[in-house]
């Protein structure tokens, strides 16, 4: 792979500004890490999170062992342990009279969904590391941990007998909004050479591969990938204010950024140049600056994402929605096939807010969507970071509008979402009858760290199957990737955001909706419309590959 290295590595350094001195200094010292010898999903094993024992848990609860002291996560306790994988469990509530699968089958869609990479660049001085619900142990690790999910969905995909036919990011894309963070996410997707540093150039632990500030390898996705934007995306730190001019000059500067009531309490951020990531929390400390850290508003970010390279040419995105901010669109993510993918913008930057949000003109816009693909008699796949449940109770346009709408295309089948950092199900319904299933896929930042490969199967009788397998990253023992996933169950027994540190209690939910098999009766006319297409591949990945590993 010598040359497509060269010519990926040109490529790079030109989207970073690299000289061909700097490009050959990262040429020689990127590191490519490396997986496991065998390729595993969560069906064959999973990682499950330690809990902690009565006398760490009392430590912790009195104040003696805190989420910072990540050098004792291990010594403590913490971390994982590799158990048996889970089988698809089977749903039947979209299809009770459904009784065996067709003797002739076809794979009309083979889909790799993540969420919430959430990329961070620890060293920016606007980071909120203060905050113990938000700090991650292995924040500066993510660039590491989200290549090592798509180098392991590559190795899936490049087993099978197709590549997935596209990859969609369920938002939160960043987690400080920033451009260098955006520009490590997409080197991930398409290949080339990440550098996730800032600021000076750091080596906290000397020679190549082995901390967090090392030039690495990416070998990229192969597929088509799209986006849809998260609160993490449009807001400072997923929620902490607004973009506006002064956190963006703060950014790019050289002092913890203490200019918004919550900064002033919860500012805090990683000191580069330290091998076991000590947080700074002390305004007078200074730290190099950094013009990439900026964040970007809409605009820069639909025209980062438009112009990223990589298939297909915008990622979803038009110049039309760019000049308009229109953050939302429709495509049809397999080719020549009746399949409509709604990617929605549930992101609210005006009302500084987290939660989910739509206003009037995209709920018209929606519906004109769903109108347009009915007539079709197109299948519909809908994605937003918000689960419907997560919306702001206060809008216009509530969850529940937007669930009832989708329930009254009976063509709709699947809500891909995230937010959560957490692995759900939902079955939405009006009445107790027809509806879809709402899929939630956990973060690659927090434990599991895990993505979904999705396989929408016809059966020929009727009916359409749907096979969800959870992926956690195949990384290898020594790999910092690894490391980050020791780090992130660790901090779940401190509890996050999403989370009140019940690691027992957090797997019990897991496990039931990681690994599913959904049933879903076809309505007539979008069943005699996919027979009208006689290409659709007949081998159906996820047993064929997924569950042979």
């Amino acid at each position: 792979m010598g040359r497509l290295f060269y010519i990926v590595l040109a490529s790079v350094s030109l989207q970073f500004g690299c000289s061909s001195s700097d490009s050959d200094s990262l040429s020689s010292s990127a590191s490519e890490y490396g997986l496991t010898e065998k390729p595993y999903t969560s069906l064959q094993q999973v990682w499950v999170p330690n809990e902690p024992s009565p006398e760490v848990r009392a430590m912790m609860d009195d104040g003696t062992f805190t989420v910072y002291q990540h050098r004792q996560y291990a010594q403590n306790g913490l971390g994982t342990r590799l158990e048996q994988g889970l089988p698809w469990i089977e749903h039947l509530e979209l299809a009770p009279e459904f009784l065996v699968q067709g003797a002739q089958r076809s794979s009309l869609a083979y889909i790799l969904v993540l969420a919430d990479p959430q990329i961070i660049d620890e060293e920016s001085p606007i980071r909120m590391d203060g905050y113990a619900n938000v700090y991650r142990p292995g924040g500066q690790l993510t660039p590491q941990v989200f290549e090592a999910n798509i180098r392991t969905a590559r190795r899936i995909s490049d087993r099978s007998s197709r590549p997935f036919d596209f990859a969609i990011i369920a938002g939160d894309l960043t987690d400080t909004s920033q451009k260098n963070e955006l520009d490590w996410m997409i080197t991930a997707l398409n290949g080339g050479v990440i550098d996730p540093d800032s600021g000076a150039d750091d080596d906290p632990v000397p020679g190549p591969g082995n901390d967090y500030n090392d030039p690495f390898l990416a070998i990229g996705i192969d597929s088509p990938w799209y986006v849809a934007l998260g609160n993490h995306d449009v807001l400072h730190v997923g929620g902490f204010g607004l973009i506006d001019g002064a956190l963006r000059d703060a950014a790019q500067g050289d002092r913890l950024f203490t200019g918004s009531p919550l900064s002033k309490v919860w500012a805090g951020y990683v000191a580069g140049d330290t091998a076991d990531h000590q947080v700074v929390l002390d305004a007078s400390v200074t730290t190099p600056p950094d013009p990439a850290r900026i964040p970007l508003n809409e605009t820069e970010l639909l025209q980062t994402l438009y112009e990223a390279g990589g298939a297909p040419v915008g990622h979803g995105y038009s110049p039309e929605d760019i000049a308009a901010q229109k953050s939302y669109y429709s495509v049809y993510p397999v080719a020549d096939k009746p399949i409509r993918m709604i990617v929605l913008d549930s992101t609210d930057a005006a009302k500084n807010t987290p939660l989910g949000s739509m206003d009037e003109h995209q709920f018209t816009w929606l519906h004109e969507e769903l109108v347009s693909a009915a007539d079709q008699h197109e299948l519909v796949i809908v994605v937003s970071h918000h689960r419907l449940q997560d919306f702001h109770d206060k809008r216009k346009v509530s969850g529940e509008m937007v669930k009832d709408l989708l329930v009254s295309s009976d063509n709709v089948i699947l809500h891909l979402t995230g937010h959560g950092h957490r692995d759900r199900k939902s079955l939405q319904t009006a009445n107790g009858e027809g509806g879809f299933w709402e899929l939630m896929t956990t973060s690659t930042i927090d434990f599991p760290m895990q993505s979904r490969v999705l396989e929408l199967v016809d059966e020929h009788n009727g009916y359409l199957s749907i096979y969800v397998t959870n992926v956690g990253h195949n990384s290898a023992a020594t790999t910092l990737a690894s490391k980050a996933r020791q780090l992130a169950a660790g901090k779940l027994a401190f509890g996050t955001t999403f989370f009140d540190g019940d690691t027992v209690a957090f797997w019990e939910d897991e496990v039931q909706a990681q690994n599913l098999l959904l049933r879903v009766a076809l309505p007539d006319d979008i069943s005699s419309n996919l027979a009208t297409i006689s290409d659709w591949p007949d081998t159906v990945e996820s047993i064929h590959t997924l569950s042979h590993f």
